[in-house]
């Protein structure tokens, strides 16, 4: 597969088509020496992922998110859609995301309307099992025209669905766990000398979040409670980096328990059950230059 274009809800685990962030996926450079019948995403392997931003523009699903988040969310349905296009992984495969990272170089706060961009992926690590791809390590760049708006990298493990029913045997499903409604990501938030507690809250009608049935809390709602915690720490009115790492899931059933505390750099939030930490993440801001729009790139209204 060299260029994938009309990229399907399937492919980033969506159910809302208007959800599709991924617009096309396409083969870049391969190794040197990389043999034409070999792994298709291999170390040293290049490819470019388009996508579009819906920045600042009434829409059913992203409306009133922050550039960072879309960015995020855009970073992880890219991955994901590589996976699957590029790394031959099957759709029923289940996909854990040990860390996602993304830092800003420029600001976006300015550009509004449906935004084209382009992340470019370098492999730094692939694992393959009978021709299926069942680790991805990455670095990549986001580009807007010719600009470069962020860096970003992750680790992303492809499980089949039978070893991941083993895995999270006895956790609730979405159906049997309550749904919840919570109004804001952070509940009793409590100060504290070096920093805050809270509960973890969230709501099952978030589009963005939970539009498809899921067995644990996603990576993206905990760092969308991350942010909260760090606006509250600093008031600081963006945040330009964010590294989410996941060691354990964040089920649905049982309460969850946030402590964040400022650093040198920002802040750092835990989430924990049951006692164990299951996530970790760090938040920074930055001045940045504003982005100045490429005349080659024009936004589009949504209509």
């Amino acid at each position: 597969m060299r260029e994938r274009t009309g990229i399907e809800r399937k492919h980033v685990h969506k159910l809302d088509a208007s959800a599709v962030l991924v617009t096309g996926v396409s083969a870049g450079a391969a190794p040197e020496g990389a043999d034409d019948d070999g792994p298709g995403i291999a170390v040293g392997s290049s490819w470019h992922v388009a996508i579009e931003l819906p920045l600042a523009v009434a829409h059913p699903v992203y409306a009133h998110q922050s550039a960072t988040l879309l960015g995020l969310e855009a970073f992880r349905q890219a991955g994901t859609a590589l996976a699957h296009l590029g790394g031959g992984v099957p759709l029923d495969h289940k996909f854990i995301a040990t860390r996602i990272a993304m830092e800003w170089t420029q600001d976006l706060s300015g550009v509004t309307g449906l935004v084209p961009a382009s992340i470019e992926f370098r492999t730094v690590r692939a694992e393959h099992r009978r021709g299926v791809l069942v680790r991805h390590v990455f670095d990549a760049t986001v580009t807007v025209g010719d600009a470069v708006v962020a860096q970003a990298s992750g680790d992303l493990q492809c499980v089949d669905p039978r070893v991941h029913a083993r895995l999270r045997s006895g956790a609730p499903t979405w159906e049997e766990a309550e749904q919840r409604h919570d109004l804001a990501a952070l509940g009793s938030v409590r100060t504290t000398s070096d920093g805050l507690d809270a509960w973890l809250g969230w709501d099952a009608d978030d589009r963005m979040v939970f539009d498809h049935g899921v067995d644990h809390i996603p990576a993206m709602h905990l760092a969308r409670a991350a942010m909260t915690a760090h606006h509250l720490l600093t008031a600081d009115t963006a945040v330009t980096s964010l590294d989410v790492r996941c060691s354990r899931y964040v089920d649905l059933g049982a309460p969850a328990d946030v402590h964040a505390t400022r650093t040198a750099a920002g802040t750092q939030t835990s989430f924990a059950q049951g006692g164990h930490v299951a996530a970790t993440v760090t938040c920074a801001s930055a001045a940045l230059p504003p982005l100045s729009r490429p005349a080659e790139v024009p936004a589009r209204a949504l209509v």
